[in-house]
């Protein structure tokens, strides 16, 4: 296996610097490679490399980038990939609010895995309620046991008796949240002090899915993908009239996927688009503002090409006019 080159200033993995480090990942047996959060290390775009002798910080230029260097270290690590049954485990997050916290204070949480820190919320002030509406997803993960999500008030450094800055946790055991559908419902948080007062402690409201997705060798997909690139107009006809909103949502995003990655997603979107028209006729109104596959996979297509672009429009406004950093 090549020599990966660590960056110590956070600069790009493919940028030339004199102070670097090899990294041998040849005589590994056990390696974790996974995506870091911002929150932890005040930069976007890293990764970590946890092997035998220790764990490894990265930096890239972008999201692309890192996602490729992930990608061709792991087939590095592990070369027969695509040519073996394995599991994903993967978590999509919200840490969305807090309420019956005590005002004029601003609060944050840590979101843990099994006790490992994987990320934090910005620091928000108590209104009415603390407000984060914060997403976070995870792909690739280890086998997981519970979500634990840690919450704080900031400390004023003026004042010297303002030390103790942890108001408490919620736990969430792993087998609450698994499954297809989305669980959204307000935790309670426990405190140190949660035996000693008869009034409601604070609460958090948090959205979550965790998914374990069995994934077969990719020789067993091919048929089933020349099959949905040759005629996804008539699955969508033949399962539109008896599917779900939820459902909707779900095949509209398997398709753009896999369309997406057959360079056929263009044309699906352009029939389905076409079949729209026509199936609304003479009803102009209702053209794309009815919950169809069509309008559902606008929608996924929108998220899945659009977020580079507004990271890279919005991104640097957004972080240079944020009064909470």
């Amino acid at each position: 296996m090549p020599r990966l080159k660590e960056s110590r200033s956070h600069e790009s993995l493919l940028s030339p610097s004199s102070a670097v480090e090899a990294l041998d990942l040849s005589m590994e047996e056990e390696v974790v490679i996974k995506p870091v959060h911002s929150s932890i290390l005040g930069q976007d775009y890293c990764f970590e490399v946890t092997a035998s002798t220790g764990s490894k910080c990265f930096s890239c230029r972008s999201a692309a980038e890192r996602d490729k260097w992930m990608e061709n270290l792991r087939r590095a690590v592990h070369p027969n990939k695509d040519n073996s049954r394995r599991v994903e485990n993967m978590l999509k997050l919200w840490i969305i609010e807090a309420k019956d916290l005590p005002a004029k204070k601003k609060y944050f949480c840590e979101l843990c895995l099994d006790d490992t820190l994987y990320a934090r919320t910005t620091c928000k002030l108590k209104t009415d309620n603390v407000f984060w509406g914060e997403h976070f997803e995870f792909n690739n993960l280890p086998s997981v046991k519970s979500i634990t999500v840690h919450l704080y008030k900031e400390t004023d450094k003026k004042k010297k008796k303002d030390k103790n800055n942890y108001v408490g946790l919620v736990n969430i055991p792993i087998v609450a949240v698994t499954g297809r559908q989305f669980m959204e419902k307000w935790y309670p948080v426990s405190t140190p002090n949660s035996n000693k007062g008869k009034s409601a402690g604070p609460m958090i409201r948090i959205k979550s899915r965790y998914q374990s997705m069995s994934i077969l060798p990719m020789e067993l997909y091919k048929e089933f993908a020349e099959y949905i690139t040759n005629n996804y107009m008539v699955l969508c006809a033949l399962l539109e009239p008896a599917l779900s909103v939820k459902n909707k949502e779900e095949m509209a995003s398997a398709l753009v996927h896999i369309l997406q990655s057959t360079g056929k997603a263009k044309d699906f979107l352009t029939d389905l688009m076409m079949s729209e028209v026509d199936r609304c006729g003479d009803n102009e109104h209702l053209i794309f503002r009815e919950n169809t596959l069509a309008t559902k996979a606008i929608e996924e297509y929108l998220k899945l090409v659009g977020q580079k672009y507004l990271q890279d429009a919005l991104g640097m406004y957004r972080q240079s006019t944020d009064p909470f950093k």
